[in-house]
């Protein structure tokens, strides 16, 4: 009888991957609707969309998702370092469930 072959031989790497990002890599700390606190990727980069006229400040977080059930463009009640955020983009993970969105100040 022979071994039932591994349809998925990359998934359990990918999840120790996704937990070594989560617990070594992360910069920031953050709770979704006031839940277990969790590692995320917070960054903030200085856009210029019309020379000397606007410009602003792009704050994006890469997470994986399964820490925040729900989570979706337009939600409130992501906190990050304790400064709550509106989520501004879609949130889509990638197959190992991580997604990187872009947030905007406010929420609660």
């Amino acid at each position: 009888m022979s071994a039932t072959p591994n349809l998925a031989p990359f998934a359990a790497a990918q999840s120790r991957l996704g937990a070594a990002v989560q617990q070594r890599l992360s910069n920031a700390i953050a709770t979704w609707q006031g839940g277990s606190r969790f590692g995320v990727l917070f960054d903030r980069d200085d856009e210029d969309y019309m020379p000397e006229t606007v410009s602003a400040e792009r704050l994006t977080v890469s997470m994986c998702v399964a820490n925040a059930p729900g989570i979706a463009e337009g939600e409130r009640g992501l906190v990050v370092d304790g400064q709550p955020y509106i989520v501004s983009s879609p949130v889509i993970p990638d197959a190992g469930g991580w997604a990187t969105f872009s947030v905007m100040p406010g929420g609660d």
